[in-house]
């Protein structure tokens, strides 16, 4: 019998529609409880994979001569828990810490001691994701600083807090001593540092950048390019005997290759690729770097591809950056071309038509007056763009502060009275809320900008709905929000629209050189404070201005 049919009574339909209406109330709960379900589904599975990938990996690397069994010099677990807490969030730690407890236990390690290492273990992955979002990394890996952060603060620094700490939880437990610690040390860093280096940059870029789409010669070119990687590594670490083709340089042209014709992509896949062969190449006794021992050749092996890793994403990071640079050159050059030229050729226009109207009566007074306007507003869009333009060279080096007292709250109030004619174009209503002065010591002419961009933008995309000011002086900080109801912005796009140049939405339905939100982020900064955005698409977005109340004269 259907539970959910409803049954058959004598009379009219309106015991049927009961019936009914009370079976929705049954199904509602039980739809209900399975979207509540979801979200913990999607987190178990994830956490899940990341334990399992962390597990088999780890099983592997501890095969590879590793010092005193458990200090091994291949260990992509620490790459793979890199890319998960900082691509998927913190919240992922667990699936780190099981791993990594379950794989030290399954290898011989002593309860308290696996418990010591997984704590480590956990703590780098922890670390290395806080430490890359306060350098506002990006996973693309398509700046040269977004390679030096990755080096600096997960290769290097969050990579020494598992070493140690797991080093110390193998001497404390008896299982290494004091002779062998320096050495375990060295090998569980370097592990772990060529773990952030190999993997993690390849599960970032192909995680966190938008999928390539190829055509039927670009296919071509990349598995050409594959195969060369796979046959000169073969070549150096496949076999034995000497020649020119099986020098370890003969790598680098290739790699290069790589990087050039497909960037992150490219570089990222073609240093883990080659890493893969090498290792197993020389864990078989073959290649350049064999030595008395497994662990003695791996050392020697990982600091090559420590430096082969490094000089690529530095490589990859530059030629993108060089790329990108040409190609907002040339976005620039059209946007401004098509921005500059469509308010003068209306101004033209409006000028035209004053002097037909001036040649009239006096009865025209009032088209006289809205022509006038209409040209007032051109003009005013032309002196923008061209400010913006002139920001661009003031803004190059270090911005010079002149500091002042100044009431931000008033600043507010005006820039929202200056920017009136374009609140009531919009159809918008912007509320100011804000209970008391808000002082602080800053520089008056540079806090216009900043929030007269704020403002402009709530208005150009909050299609017309209520924009919102908040002003908070409470403590040592201001704090200023600036909130509007619109299109919103995704978030693959949040970080960058505060890059020069860089805008969310198609330039042919919104105006704009791309520079208004650069501006105002170099003028938060420059105050020694902090530009943010909350926003989801279709529902709107929030900047959040932070700055010190005091400070230096600048």
């Amino acid at each position: 019998m259907n539970f959910y049919m409803p049954a058959r009574l004598p009379g009219p339909a309106r015991p049927a529609r009961v019936d009914q209406n009370l079976a929705g109330r049954r199904c509602a709960p039980a739809a209900i409880s399975g979207a509540m379900r979801l979200p913990w589904l999607r987190y178990l599975g994830k956490v899940a994979l990341v334990l399992g990938a962390y597990f088999v990996t780890a099983r592997l690397g501890l095969r590879l001569g590793a010092v005193a069994g458990f200090a091994t010099l291949v260990w992509p677990p620490s790459g793979i828990a890199l890319a998960a807490l900082f691509l998927f969030g913190d919240a992922l730690w667990p699936a780190v810490a099981l791993g990594a407890l379950a794989v030290n236990v399954a290898a011989g390690a002593p309860l308290a001691v696996a418990c010591g290492i997984a704590t480590g273990n956990t703590l780098e992955a922890l670390a290395g994701a806080k430490l890359l979002r306060l350098a506002r990394f990006q996973p693309g890996l398509e700046r040269v600083r977004d390679v030096l952060a990755l080096v600096l603060f997960a290769a290097f620094l969050s990579t020494l807090v598992s070493a140690l700490i797991g080093v110390g939880s193998l001497w404390a437990g008896g299982v290494v001593r004091g002779s062998e610690t320096l050495a375990a040390t060295q090998a569980w860093w370097i592990g772990d540092a060529l773990g952030d280096l190999v993997i993690a940059p390849a599960l970032f870029v192909w995680t966190a950048r938008p999928r390539i789409s190829f055509g039927r010669w670009r296919w071509l070119e990349a598995l050409s390019v594959a195969g060369l990687l796979v046959g000169f590594s073969l070549a150096i670490f496949g076999g034995g005997g000497d020649g020119l083709l099986r020098e370890t340089y003969m790598l680098f042209p290739v790699l290069v290759l790589a990087a050039s014709r497909f960037g992150p992509y490219g570089a990222s896949t073609g240093v883990l690729l080659v890493s893969a062969i090498a290792i197993a190449g020389t864990a078989t006794g073959h290649g350049p770097f064999l030595r008395a021992s497994l662990s003695e050749s791996l050392l020697f092996l990982q600091t090559f591809m420590g430096i082969v890793a490094l000089t690529m994403l530095v490589v990859e990071a530059a030629m993108t950056e060089r790329n990108r640079a040409v190609e907002a050159r040339d976005e620039f050059l059209a946007i401004a071309s098509h921005e500059l030229s469509t308010p003068l050729t209306a101004l033209s226009l409006q000028v035209q038509n004053l002097l037909r109207v001036l040649k009239r009566d006096d009865a025209e007074i009032e088209r006289l007056r809205a022509h006038t306007e209409s040209t007032w507003r051109m003009v005013g869009r032309l002196a923008r763009m061209i400010r913006e333009l002139l920001e661009i060279s003031r803004i190059s080096g270090r911005i010079r502060l002149e500091r002042e007292e100044v009431d931000l709250t008033l600043v507010i109030r005006e820039s929202v009275s200056r920017l009136d004619p374009q609140i009531v174009q919009a159809g918008s209503a912007v509320t100011v809320l804000a209970s008391e002065p808000v002082p602080g010591h800053w520089d008056r002419t540079r806090l216009d900008q900043v929030i007269d961009n704020l403002l402009a933008n709530a208005i150009k995309f909050g299609a017309g709905k209520p924009v919102e000011i908040v002003v908070d002086g409470l403590g040592p900080m201001a704090r200023l929000e600036v909130r509007d109801h619109g299109i919103g912005i995704g978030l693959s796009d949040q970080a960058r629209v505060f890059e020069r140049f860089e805008r969310a939405v198609s330039r042919r339905r919104f105006g704009g050189l791309g520079l208004g939100l650069w501006i105002a982020r170099q003028v938060v900064e420059a105050h020694g404070g902090t530009i943010s955005l909350s926003s989801e698409p279709g529902h709107g977005s929030t900047f959040t201005v932070e700055l010190p109340r005091t400070g230096a004269s600048g």
